[in-house]
């Protein structure tokens, strides 16, 4: 852009001078700047394609950037879930040994539960033997209260037999106590006759 700036201020001055008659011809005057201005306008060219070069650079550099910036932001994403994710297996372990001190705990609760049911199992025969026993004494208990009762039974049978006998056995004195007597001629008593 200087350079064209600089020949627009020469070809002014050319015009400027073409009034002298000292001057050399104009075609001697603009070979040279024709000439500078042909390689401004390349270096123009080669500027603007450098510009261009340059902008896609630019372009690729920021698209290579934006693309770093995502991946960043996705490496960044993953540590934070790995952040979580160890947190969560701390968090894991942590109730990972509350649980095993737990089933710790209630193994050996089972163990003295088992313990507890064997005891009582035990107890159970023992008293179910013992009431097979007490069955057993009872029933014995029962045949010699049966026993017994029958005994009283025939006891008090043998009671009445033995009260009619009497009652008997003194009718039998008393007829013939009447045919006895004794020596005043006095009836002798049922006792004194029986004796």
């Amino acid at each position: 852009m200087a350079a064209q700036f600089a020949a627009e201020a020469t070809l002014r001055r050319v015009h400027a001078a073409q009034k002298d008659d000292d001057m050399p011809p104009i075609e001697a005057i603009l070979a040279p700047l024709e000439a500078e201005l042909k390689l401004s306008r390349q270096e123009i060219a080669k500027l603007q394609d450098d510009n261009r070069a340059l902008d896609r650079l630019t372009k690729s550099k920021e698209a290579a950037l934006l693309e770093a910036e995502r991946t960043v932001q996705v490496a960044l994403a993953k540590a934070s879930m790995v952040d979580d994710l160890q947190n969560k297996n701390q968090e894991l372990m942590k109730q990972i040994e509350i649980c095993q001190e737990e089933n710790k705990i209630l193994d050996k609760m089972h163990r003295q539960k088992v313990a507890e049911v064997e005891k009582l199992t035990q107890t159970v025969k023992e008293l179910e033997e013992a009431v097979l026993a007490g069955g057993a004494a009872a029933n014995a208990v029962r045949d010699y209260q049966r026993k017994v009762q029958e005994m009283n039974e025939e006891r008090k049978t043998l009671d009445r037999e033995l009260a009619r006998a009497k009652v008997t056995a003194n009718r039998v004195a008393t007829v013939v106590a009447n045919e006895w007597k004794d020596a005043n001629d006095k009836v002798m008593p049922v006792k004194q006759w029986l004796e």
